[in-house]
């Protein structure tokens, strides 16, 4: 009977510890599960900012302060030698009525100076050499502007044969660039408002602003004017300064909305 008994209880711990090993296998083997929380796709908006590119121009007229006058002495002599040695005591006496009116000696710049042979031409001998020409032209910077007549008079009266144009301008050109450059700014805000209204939209704010370097544009006097002569008075040339033109350009981007 009590082997009967222990081969039972045998039996039953045997079974026990089958039934563990089997768990425990079961739970080693078992794959381990995991829940991953998914992630939201980054956002990717991107704004895209409307723009317009407009030019603005800016002009102002102002009295000019300086006159560049092109004065030439032409002279003709049988030699190249002559004809420069002729041209030179011209020079001399221009030099002395220039001087006269308080023209400095770096006022005056040789712009050009040549010795040309002279011919004469017939069909059946050809040309034949016939002197010489020498010409000797200076620009001069004269800022007494309302006694310029009376300059181009006396430069005549020493010698000069050719006046070959009076240009007018400024000297100072910087002081009128804020002047010009606000005009231009203005101007280029009247464009880019026409043209966002067209469009059905509104100026936001400026993007980017570029300019050019305000530039002067003279006048030129290509003519030299002289009053009729009179018994009692020499003709006086008469010169009209005017004004001259300061001109400047902005480039400005908008954006608009």
């Amino acid at each position: 009977m009590n082997q009967d008994v222990k081969r039972i209880n045998r039996s039953k711990r045997l079974g026990l510890l089958a039934a563990t090993a089997l768990l425990v296998a079961f739970a080693w083997v078992a794959p381990t599960s995991k829940t991953y929380a998914a992630e939201a796709p980054a956002a990717q908006s991107q704004s895209v900012v409307h723009t317009i590119n407009v030019t603005g121009k800016g002009e102002i007229t102002v009295t000019p302060d300086v006159a560049y006058v092109t004065l030439g002495i032409e002279t003709k002599a049988t030699t190249a030698k002559e004809a420069q040695k002729a041209n030179a005591a011209k020079f001399a006496k221009l030099k002395q009525a220039l001087t006269n009116f308080k023209v400095k000696a770096e006022d005056v710049q040789t712009v050009s100076f040549y010795v040309n042979p002279e011919y004469t031409y017939n069909e059946k001998s050809g040309p034949k050499l016939t002197g010489y020409s020498a010409t000797h032209m200076v620009q001069v910077t004269y800022r007494d502007l309302d006694t310029i007549g009376n300059l181009i008079d006396a430069a005549s009266e020493a010698g000069v044969n050719q006046v070959q144009g009076v240009r007018f301008d400024t000297e100072h050109p910087e002081m009128y660039e804020t002047q010009v450059l606000e005009k231009a700014m203005k101007n280029a805000e009247v464009k880019a408002k026409a043209i966002a209204s067209a469009a059905k939209q509104q100026i936001v704010s400026v993007i980017t602003v570029s300019e050019s370097s305000a530039d002067v544009y003279p006048m030129f006097t290509n003519q030299v004017y002289a009053t009729a002569k009179t018994e009692s008075a020499a003709a006086d040339t008469s010169i009209q300064t005017g004004q001259v033109s300061i001109k400047s350009n902005v480039t400005v981007v908008y954006e608009i909305k």
